[in-house]
């Protein structure tokens, strides 16, 4: 038996839209969840996202176009496309 699809999802294929994983590439850096915490020690969940870039990389020999974060950048762990 076949699972319908969730309309939303197929217009937004169609378009051609697509939800990135707030990932990097190269270290495999997410998102981190915590909380705020007010004065009156109040908690609310909240999410950290990692800095990630997009960047023009050299991978196996060729040119890709990957999400990277900072610190990977920084480091050197990625050699840049000129």
């Amino acid at each position: 038996m076949e699972r319908a699809l969730n309309p939303m999802r197929a217009s937004s294929a169609k378009r051609g839209c697509q939800t990135l994983a707030r990932r990097c590439a190269i270290c495999n850096k997410g998102v981190s969840h915590g909380h705020n915490v007010s004065h009156a020690e109040n908690k609310t969940k909240r999410t950290w996202s990692p800095n990630l870039q997009t960047v023009r990389a050299v991978l196996n020999g060729r040119v890709m176009r990957i999400r990277v974060c900072t610190r990977c950048l920084r480091s050197g762990k990625v050699q840049r496309a000129v």
